[in-house]
């Protein structure tokens, strides 16, 4: 089954899109300060958050290149 996305504003996907970055970053600078496994994990996690950093941006692009206006969707106007 597929879900579709939340009718979310512009820019609470990018707020969302900018957070996991952020959780990213984050992850990377901790991962030096622990042991090889912990490290590893850390940066699974990173690689996850990146990605659906990755997938929110080509998101927005196709919305944007559709013309699709969120806002109006998400309140129903």
């Amino acid at each position: 089954m597929t879900l579709s996305p939340p009718a979310l504003a512009p820019d609470d996907w990018r707020r969302l899109r900018d957070a996991l970055r952020y959780q990213g970053r984050d992850l990377h600078h901790r991962s030096y300060a622990v042991t090889s496994r912990r490290r590893e994990l850390l940066w699974e996690e990173m690689d996850c958050c990146l990605a659906l950093a990755d997938r929110i941006e080509a998101h927005l692009e196709q919305l944007s290149a559709c013309g699709i206006d969120l806002e109006s969707e998400r309140t129903g106007d």
